[in-house]
């Protein structure tokens, strides 16, 4: 990374190599599978999303979210941008792997239609609502209005739940999470990870009077990479920084941030995203600060977002080899937790003296995302 130390600097010749050998460095005597599956989001949203369980000789106790670019107009999905191939790269040198796409995009467009329509946020920001004299029993993201792109958040809170609900099956371990997202899809991950930073569970016993708040949620994740971070959502500019500053810079999560070197409007955003996180001393970026959080910068690129991911890049080796290794080398394996998502209170915690402000009641399922309160 142009910010990292030294160490990391990434050489295209060595990433390159690095990246052929990522195929096969712990494929032997492993078979890489996937499960496709659904889940729900807290509004009745049928979400599609592919599991890769963890394989090869040496499994890793982290499990990765791979969050998608979108275009209202043109689409988007897991099935585009080279999003599979980084998933089997990771599963096969044993990271556990979730990719889903967004309500209204791919395979995710069935909905519950009474739980749907009843949340004003979905009335309003639709361009029709009905059919044949009918609800929707289904959504896709070209009757989407600009205004809703904001209220996908909550499809990235349902997939951490999803794997919550893994976690206690054993089958994962979401104290070491680990998110990559691109364009759009890395804007609301960075809200989502604000969002996370916020949230406390309740340790008390359900019904207790008086909560008492666990560390934050953020604590579970170890690092997250964004591919051309995007500085609008839907057409709208949004409080990036004040998002990425929150996790980044407050929760110390580690962040890389990768763009084509040619891509001058990228490269730009992202430079001063990191400048907002380290801050400079005489000039100089403050590397021991946050040891890894930086820009990678790919030479003679104009790529954008996961079209990054291309084999002729190299950024799914450097990804693998140059970051993730490093990252999760000096963090260590967390211990596994039991979640019970669905039986806990969550509250967002504030440090302002204001009073608490629930999150998730005891016996719901998935959390919501209070989207107004990042917006502001």
């Amino acid at each position: 990374m142009r910010s990292l130390s030294r160490t990391f600097i990434p050489l295209l010749s060595a990433v390159l190599a690095a990246l052929i050998g990522a195929g096969t460095t712990h494929a032997q005597g492993a078979k890489a599978d996937s499960k496709s599956l659904t889940f729900k989001t807290f509004d009745g949203v049928e979400l599609s999303g592919t599991l890769y369980p963890a394989a090869g000789a040496k499994p890793r106790d982290a499990v990765v979210l791979l969050i998608p670019n979108f275009d209202l107009k043109k689409g988007g999905g897991i099935q585009q941008g080279g999003w599979s191939d980084l998933a089997k790269i990771l599963q096969r040198n044993g990271y556990a792997v979730f990719s889903f796409d967004f309500r209204g995009f791919g395979d995710s467009k069935t909905i519950d239609p009474v739980e749907f329509w009843r949340h004003s946020f979905n009335v309003s920001n639709f361009k029709r609502r009905t059919a044949n004299g009918k609800p929707l029993a289904a959504i896709d993201h070209k009757d989407f209005l600009p205004s809703y792109v904001p209220y996908l958040v909550n499809d990235i809170a349902a997939a951490k739940a999803f794997l919550d609900r893994e976690n206690d099956r054993k089958t994962c371990n979401t104290s070491n999470l680990i998110v990559i997202g691109a364009g759009q899809g890395a804007t609301l991950g960075a809200m989502w990870l604000a969002h996370e930073c916020k949230r406390r569970k309740d340790k008390n016993p359900a019904g207790a009077f008086v909560p008492m708040l666990g560390d934050s949620e953020g604590k579970n994740v170890a690092g997250a990479v964004w591919l051309t971070i995007s500085p609008n959502i839907g057409g709208r500019t949004v409080p990036v920084r004040s998002w990425i500053v929150e996790a980044g810079k407050t929760h110390k999560i580690p962040m890389a941030f990768i763009t084509g070197k040619n891509d001058s409007a990228g490269s730009t955003f992202s430079s001063n995203l990191v400048r907002a996180l380290k801050g400079t001393v005489k000039g100089k970026s403050k590397e021991r600060d946050l040891e890894f959080t930086g820009v990678n910068e790919i030479p003679d690129v104009k790529l954008a977002a996961q079209n990054l991911l291309v084999r002729t890049t190299g950024v799914e080796g450097w990804i693998l080899n140059k970051y993730l290794a490093p990252v999760m080398e000096k963090r260590g394996s967390k211990e596994w937790v039991e979640r019970r998502v669905a039986e806990s209170r969550f509250y967002y915690a504030n440090n302002n003296g204001a009073p608490l402000r629930v999150n998730k009641a005891h016996g719901v399922d998935v959390p919501s995302v209070d989207v107004n309160l990042f917006l502001r």
